[in-house]
């Protein structure tokens, strides 16, 4: 079995979790990424930590 995910498989994670937190449908890549991201911090999935450039975060 492959260690690496799939490109199907990271789509699907992305998706599901845009429809977790994001149930309008935005098409906005931005939007998209920030509600995923405090959805997650919020339900304690990842810690909130200060980064200092906004260009390492992987969208």
């Amino acid at each position: 079995m492959s260690k690496k995910a799939s490109d199907l498989d990271d789509f699907l994670v992305a998706t599901i979790l845009a429809d977790l937190f994001d149930p309008s449908g935005s098409d906005d890549l931005e939007f998209l990424s920030k509600k995923i991201v405090d959805g997650l911090i919020e339900n304690g999935i990842i810690k909130n930590k200060e980064i200092e450039n906004e260009e390492d975060i992987a969208a």
